[in-house]
């Protein structure tokens, strides 16, 4: 599924494991607010999403995988032409700044020659998930600690 769109939120490993050596709770809570956040990305993705048949916008999957004492939260779409929606084709590609190395994968070849513009649905719910995230992390530490 090279084609699936999703991301990573650098630093969290690090803060969960510092939390993990508060107490349980906190960590438990802390897991709690990251997944109503991957739910809140997905939810605003099929929001903004541009909707022609409403295939792409049904796509948007939210999966949890667990890796050990690690949960993985993973939203985006497996379809081939999600990429190509988010960041535009041919002349018209916007790739936002930090997002370069993530989009490279996703260029075509340079065989056909359509300017599809951009229409960003998953990195603007990302990136407006997680400043919410990081307050809701900080007042559950907060609320633990008073």
């Amino acid at each position: 599924m090279a084609d699936k769109i999703s991301f990573k939120i650098e630093g969290l490993d690090a803060l969960i494991k510092r939390l993990g050596k508060l107490s349980p709770e906190i960590a438990k809570e802390v897991a709690m607010e990251v997944n109503a956040s991957a739910l809140a990305i997905q939810s605003k993705a099929r929001k903004d999403v541009v909707v022609d048949n409403g295939i792409l916008r049904n796509s948007i999957q939210l999966k949890e995988v667990n890796k050990g004492d690690k949960i993985i939260y993973t939203v985006g779409s497996a379809l081939k032409y999600a990429p190509y929606v988010e960041f535009g084709t041919g002349g018209t590609v916007n790739v936002p700044a930090g997002y370069e190395d993530f989009a490279i994968q996703f260029k075509g070849k340079g065989i056909r020659k359509i300017n599809l513009k951009p229409r960003p649905y998953l990195i603007p719910a990302f990136e407006s998930e997680i400043p919410i995230l990081r307050k809701n992390i900080q007042n559950v530490i907060k609320n633990v600690k008073s």
